[in-house]
């Protein structure tokens, strides 16, 4: 069975690490191999989005409304690294519109 031709995009994981996108690979996956590259890159966004807000914690009250097991969560922290790393947001900005979800999650529980 002949492979599918890839588009000549570099994958997520090769953009965020670079020469060293297999060991990033490696640590969201857990050693699976039957993750898809779909999900590899979400798991690459939202470890993004979780780097930038352990950074910003002293200033995040409410953290965990968006940072727990909830599916919902996880959407959150998947677009917050999204638009970091391919809409260019700077830092600041995702903590910012995270503390807008935060608000937002607050407001309907």
């Amino acid at each position: 069975m002949k492979s599918k031709c890839r588009r000549g995009r570099p994958s997520v994981t090769e953009m965020i690490a670079g020469e060293n996108a297999k060991i990033y690979e490696e640590l969201i996956t857990s050693g699976k191999t039957y993750r898809t590259r779909r999900s590899i890159a979400d798991g690459a966004y939202a470890l993004t989005a979780a780097i930038i807000l352990s950074k910003a914690k002293p200033e995040i009250k409410d953290l965990e409304y968006i940072c727990s097991d909830e599916y919902q969560c996880r959407s959150i922290l998947n677009q917050l690294g999204r638009m970091h790393r391919t809409n260019a947001y700077s830092e600041n900005d995702v903590v910012t519109i995270a503390k807008e979800a935060i608000k937002c999650k607050k407001s309907w529980t």
